[in-house]
């Protein structure tokens, strides 16, 4: 079996029959993290801080809340057998749900990113802080794209919340490490935006870590004669 072969028209369809689901959920997430934007952008170090935090948590959430409800709940409400009666594949339905958690995912991660570039370059805020956003925003695509792989992988509801509460215990310490990087510490406080070897060598990894998730959960679902 091709274990990268799908049917990209009803791999579509599968992508836009979630998104239609989750859309109005995910309307509400969206105005909560411009809402934490604005605080950011009020100034004061206490609302920035707050409103940076509460980005932080809406990713967390919103993540966590597609994964669940796409994969977990889907499973308890036993889809299988309404799926099995359309013309997919294994593969489609693998695509298609991993397709549709990204573009769900992305739509506020994108937002967030978005905004807090627009914050740091067009205000008074140090604009050496644009590598270390993106070292951790890009930690946090990581963070989720891990967690959705091992969600689809894995049937087992406690191994599921066990490794998604494990990833999410890694931020404090990456926030932490990340913060005294050599190549981003020295900097956070200029305008010097610096793309130093240290920081690209973690986006690279930050890549590299999405990449092995997806290629691996696509060798392991292409192995499954069947949805169950």
């Amino acid at each position: 079996m091709n274990w990268l072969a799908s049917d990209a028209g009803m791999v579509g369809k599968l992508i836009i029959k979630d998104w239609q689901v989750y859309q109005k959920q995910l309307a509400a997430y969206v105005a909560a993290m411009l809402l934490a934007l604005g605080l950011v952008g009020m100034g004061t170090p206490l609302m920035a801080s707050a409103g940076a935090l509460l980005l932080l948590v809406l990713l967390l959430v919103v993540g966590s809340y597609a994964i669940q409800s796409s994969t977990t709940t889907e499973r308890k409400q036993q889809t299988a057998p309404f799926i099995m009666s359309l013309p997919v594949t294994p593969m489609d339905v693998y695509w298609g749900k991993l397709l549709a958690n990204l573009v769900i995912y992305l739509v506020p991660f994108l937002l967030v990113v978005a905004g807090l570039l627009a914050l740091i370059l067009t205000t008074p805020r140090p604009d050496g802080t644009v590598p270390w956003v993106a070292v951790v925003a890009l930690f946090m695509l990581a963070n989720f794209c891990v967690s959705l792989c091992v969600a689809i992988a894995v049937d087992s509801e406690g191994w599921n919340i066990f490794a998604m509460l494990a990833l999410m215990t890694l931020i404090g310490p990456f926030l932490y490490w990340v913060s005294r990087l050599d190549g981003i510490v020295q900097y956070l406080k200029t305008d010097d935006i610096v793309w130093s070897a240290p920081v690209l060598g973690v986006l690279a990894a930050e890549v590299a870590v999405i990449a092995v998730a997806i290629l691996v959960t696509s060798w392991i679902h292409a192995r499954k004669a069947s949805f169950l």
